[in-house]
């Protein structure tokens, strides 16, 4: 692609959006998904409703990944906006690694959960390790797009949030 569209696409914002709203998810049910997994690991009974919300939480996951996957086609196949005006070659390379980042973060978080939750391989510290950074990389993100819409009244939260006119 050779020139870079003005404005993400409707889909590309709401799935934004909706990676944004599960991780909220995942982040509430965490604690059930751990428990249920060190219970059926020694071979006790999940307590309660841990399994249920383990469920959620890896319906969850599986929602983020194909999300995820969806954005990426979207940019591959329509492209992403340019950095806002105004933004040095240096904010423009860290804002792009952070994206990027994001994309290979939620990835691998899907699949070190997806392996852990099936038995298919025990990587649960490095699901947990990724959760860090992503919490980190999300945490930069949104400090950025704050700072940049706020205080370099550069429009940068406008630029996800669906138009009314499409």
């Amino acid at each position: 692609m050779s020139t870079s569209p003005a404005a993400y696409r409707p889909a590309q914002i709401i799935l934004h959006w909706v990676v944004f709203a599960a991780l909220w998810v995942q982040w509430l049910f965490n604690e059930p998904m751990k428990r249920t997994l060190r219970a059926l690991q020694t071979h006790a009974t999940p307590a309660g409703n841990d399994t249920t919300m383990a469920w959620v939480h890896a319906g969850f996951g599986s929602a983020i990944f194909l999300a995820v996957l969806a954005r990426l086609y979207l940019r591959y196949r329509y492209g992403a906006p340019g950095h806002a005006p105004g933004t040095s070659p240096m904010q423009a390379r860290i804002a792009t690694t952070v994206h990027w980042a994001l994309y290979g973060a939620l990835i691998g978080m899907v699949i070190t959960g997806g392996m852990t939750w099936n038995g298919v391989a025990d990587l649960g510290d490095v699901h947990g390790f990724l959760n860090i950074v992503l919490f980190g990389l999300i945490t930069i993100h949104a400090a950025a797009a704050v700072f940049n819409q706020f205080v370099r009244k550069d429009g940068t939260l406008l630029r996800m949030m669906v138009s009314r006119k499409t």
